[in-house]
Formats: structure tokens, sequence, C-alpha cells
């Protein structure tokens, strides 16, 4: 198995379980089967760049995370995926909420 095709694989399982969704969902939304998907993440097998933009798209993630491991600074990809299912007229009070931690945790430095 090639070593880079394993890390990219690992990329991959780790953002879409840091998502939490499943393997057979997540194939579904990429357009593979769960056997296909399996194959990238264990790194066995490789992918189009067809199939590398729906993952990344559907990971909210950057081609240059998953194929680099390199994560921009300020990376807000995760939180954007999960207030997407929030309801709109809950989001001002979390916005409430994230811009006093902020300042919480700027405080501490």
């Amino acid at each position: 198995m090639d070593n880079l095709l394993q890390e990219i694989g690992k990329r991959i399982r780790k953002k879409r379980n840091g998502l939490g969704i499943s393997r057979e969902k997540f194939s579904e939304v990429v357009g593979i089967t769960p056997h296909f998907l399996a194959q990238i993440e264990c790194g066995k097998k490789g992918m189009s760049t067809h199939t590398l933009y729906k993952i990344c798209f559907g990971l909210h993630a950057s081609a240059d995370y998953i194929l680099m491991g390199r994560e921009e600074k300020n990376d807000t990809s995760g939180l954007d995926a999960i207030l997407e299912n929030v309801d709109p007229e809950y989001l001002p009070y979390i916005e409430g909420v994230v811009k006093s931690l902020v300042l919480v945790l700027s405080r501490k430095k």
C-alpha cells in the first residue's frame, strides 16, 4: 500500500468522523459506493480529481488539507458544517456566545 494514499485516507476518515457522517451517508453525498470510500480511507485506492472535488466539498475541507495535511489557520469548516443544521432564528444567539467565548479566551493570552 502506498503511504501517501494511507495518509490521504486517514485525513478523509478523520474529517468525516469529526462531522459525524457515516461512511454510507457520505458515499451517497460523494456519489461513490461505500466499499470504494472504504478503500480510499484505508489507502488501498486512489481517486479521480472529480471524486476528490466532491469529497472536499462534502467535508468542507480544502484539497490542500486532504492531499497535503495542511490546515488553514483558523479553519472554521467544522463550525460551518455544524451551523448548517441550526434553525436560522438561533444563529444570533450562537454568534453572541461565540463572541463572548473568543473575548474570554483572548484575555487569557
